[in-house]
């Protein structure tokens, strides 16, 4: 039987973002939508990140880079950007993905300030070595990016012809 996990309020979520990073600013919609914005600077310049929570309807927060916008390396494409949600429609858009769900390593018993945050500017480093080297660096579990899925789904499909040819 799995334990039931008692919701953070949105109140308290908001008051901890306030206290633990004040220089983010943020407000709980009409939805019940909570929204952050605000600086991270972990290695060479500053982003400013968006973190989305809507308790009840989305069961992790979304994060996503505002300015610098998220880029490809030079001369690759937004498939090739390790450790994303994949917005196809709108790939600068893209969600970080900076913990793996399945493994329960966030929770909404779980503030927002003390662990997303953290984790956001943990990736966006990872991401600017990633920038300068072509290699993450950081914990990966499964596959990095939308392109090395694809590629393995080919493979898979060439393999399976193969076999059957």
């Amino acid at each position: 039987m799995s334990k039931k996990v008692m919701r953070r309020s949105p109140h308290a979520q908001l008051r901890a973002m306030k206290e633990l990073w004040p220089d983010f600013v943020g407000e709980r919609k009409g939805s019940g939508l909570l929204v952050w914005g605000g600086p991270l600077k972990p290695k060479a310049k500053t982003y400013f990140v968006n973190v989305f929570w809507w308790p009840g309807h989305m069961s992790l927060p979304y994060v996503m880079l505002d300015e610098p916008k998220l880029q490809p390396r030079k001369g690759g494409s937004f498939e090739e950007i390790p450790h994303l949600l994949f917005y196809e429609e709108k790939p600068e858009l893209s969600g970080l993905c900076l913990f793996d769900p399945e493994a329960n390593e966030w929770t909404e018993a779980d503030l927002i300030a003390e662990t997303t945050i953290r984790w956001t500017s943990e990736w966006i480093t990872y991401y600017e070595f990633w920038h300068l080297t072509g290699t993450w660096l950081g914990p990966s579990v499964g596959l990095e990016s939308v392109a090395q899925m694809r590629a393995a789904e080919a493979k898979a499909i060439r393999e399976c012809l193969a076999d059957v040819h």
